[in-house]
């Protein structure tokens, strides 16, 4: 087999790669999105705002793990859930996505940078957890906020910021707190 031939195999592997993550990561956000909208679409604040977003969770981890790949998958994954077919038009759609998708990219930037943690998750404790956790929501907070209302979907640009910020709070600590527990319960424990 060719040098060409190795490289060739090799950027169609990668290539399948990507797909296959940007499809996990859309599929994580559609299950979380449908859990949440079953379990609290009766305390949810507004058509775009719920006060608990478990969603919220693969937001951080999915572009800390894929990259740009993650946000792909983010993107795909918030406009599926979009609800395209109901009252929001296209253009809605595609912004909101695209927000789910940019906000996590600058926040694990700024983050990653700041707490001087690698890409491989090494040195990821509960305090930084957190740390993700709130800089993402605030990442995805505003810009939301500010195009909500923007659009003429809220009243004021201030509106939906807490119901949003404790939304994703709330909808990360469960995602990982859960998952901690699953993770308790498959894995033995060490000495």
């Amino acid at each position: 087999m060719t040098q060409v031939m190795r490289d060739e195999k090799g950027a169609r592997i990668s290539v399948m790669s990507s797909f296959m993550a940007i499809a996990f990561v859309a599929l994580c956000w559609v299950l979380l999105f449908k859990l949440n909208d079953v379990f609290f679409a009766s305390i949810g604040f507004s058509t775009h705002i719920s006060w608990i977003f478990l969603p919220a969770a693969i937001r951080m981890l999915s572009v800390l793990v894929f990259e740009w790949v993650g946000a792909l998958g983010l993107f795909f994954g918030a406009l599926v859930t979009s609800d395209l077919f109901s009252d929001v038009d296209f253009s809605t759609a595609l912004a909101l996505s695209t927000m789910s998708a940019l906000g996590p990219v600058v926040a694990v930037e700024i983050c990653s940078r700041w707490l001087g943690l690698s890409r491989t998750l090494r040195g990821l404790g509960p305090r930084q957890i957190c740390l993700f956790a709130l800089v993402g929501a605030i990442f995805n907070v505003i810009p939301h906020n500010i195009y909500l209302y923007g659009s003429g979907l809220m009243s004021s640009p201030f509106e939906g910021l807490v119901p949003m910020f404790v939304g994703d709070l709330a909808g990360t600590a469960i995602v990982i707190y859960l998952t901690s527990l699953i993770l308790k319960l498959v894995l033995p424990a060490r000495a």
